[in-house]
């Protein structure tokens, strides 16, 4: 009995060992092939002719620029839910990494999270972290924080000691 132990043994570890690498793969595809993909993105283009709708369309494809643009629009109109919601966008830095969940295998309890590289990170929109400063700092649309302003200004600080 204790030989065929020794012998399924081995396979049993090799077929968890292919399920794994096959999730891994899938995973692979789906983070780094699939969001290259036209199907999930926009042409941005087709709005040429009409700058608002190619605003709208960059800004929710994650164009920091674009986002600020909507996000200081909605602030100056005194639509403040409207405003937070562009400027934290576009505020928001990048490291350039996210984390991929592995779904368990093999018996395993739990799953796996992988950090995996996306790109070069961007440490946000420095005209977006100095308008949320002002709007923390002034409880314009949210409750007045301090603190979260002087974060705010201090991502800003650092962006902007970078860019020169």
């Amino acid at each position: 009995m204790s030989e065929e132990r020794t012998i399924v043994s081995p396979l049993i570890k090799m077929e968890i060992t292919m399920r794994l690498i096959l999730k891994f793969a899938l995973t692979c595809f789906g983070v780094l092939i699939l969001p290259g993909c036209s199907i999930f993105i926009e042409d941005c283009t087709k709005h040429a002719n009409d700058p608002e709708a190619y605003r709208q369309c960059s800004a929710s494809q994650g164009d920091s620029q674009a986002q600020y643009e909507l996000g200081l629009e909605a602030y100056e109109q005194q639509d403040y839910k409207t405003a937070l919601k562009w400027l934290k966008l576009a505020a928001a830095s990048d490291s350039g990494r996210t984390a991929v969940y592995m779904p368990p295998a093999g018996g395993q309890k739990y799953g796996t999270v992988m950090m995996m590289d996306t790109g070069q990170g961007t440490a946000g929109h420095s005209g977006a972290q100095r308008l949320l400063a002002d709007m923390y700092d002034r409880g314009l649309g949210v409750r007045a924080d301090h603190d979260l302003a002087r974060r705010y200004r201090d991502m800003a600080g650092k962006v902007t000691s970078r860019e020169y």
